[in-house]
């Protein structure tokens, strides 16, 4: 092997490393954007009603639109027993609080909420979210680009 193939031998591991490692990093960075970005549907997730005049939290979720509360026997709770308020702090950390109304005949009751929810994780500023993609897209195409351009710069094409 003379030297011109020991030069192109080694700039195709330089190649292949430098691809492995930003492939890695990629992916690890690829798969948290869809916490940063995506609502969660919540979907018959169960709690306990509080006693009259107390809450229950739901760690977990920042945020919940359009929540619907169902007994143990799939009844639909009337919105007038119980209050929804989101990001609300409660141990340290965001939550959603659901208060019972007091003199009610739900209380202490078994219940499914269902809604949209926002987890913790959710990024609620519209900037944010789309800059999240834009990385990943540049991170993917500076990879390509650094392929491109060493194979280019060693005569490799």
């Amino acid at each position: 092997m003379d030297r011109k193939e020991e030069v192109k031998m080694g700039g195709i591991i330089v190649i292949a490393i430098g691809l492995i490692v930003g492939a890695i990093l990629l992916q690890a960075s690829a798969q948290n954007v869809g916490q940063v970005r995506d609502t969660v549907t919540l979907a018959n997730k169960s709690f306990t009603l509080a006693a009259e005049g107390s809450s229950v939290y739901l760690t977990g979720y920042r945020a919940v639109t359009d929540p619907v509360i169902f007994n143990a026997t799939g009844t639909v709770v009337p919105a007038a027993n119980y209050t929804v308020t989101n990001n609300v702090v409660y141990n340290g950390a965001l939550a959603i609080q659901i208060e019972t109304a007091a003199a009610n005949s739900f209380a202490n009751d078994s219940a499914n909420i269902s809604g949209v929810a926002q987890p913790l994780t959710y990024d609620t500023t519209a900037s944010g979210r789309s800059v999240a993609y834009l990385i990943i897209i540049m991170a993917a195409l500076s990879l390509a680009a650094f392929a491109i351009g060493y194979a280019m710069k060693n005569d490799f094409m």
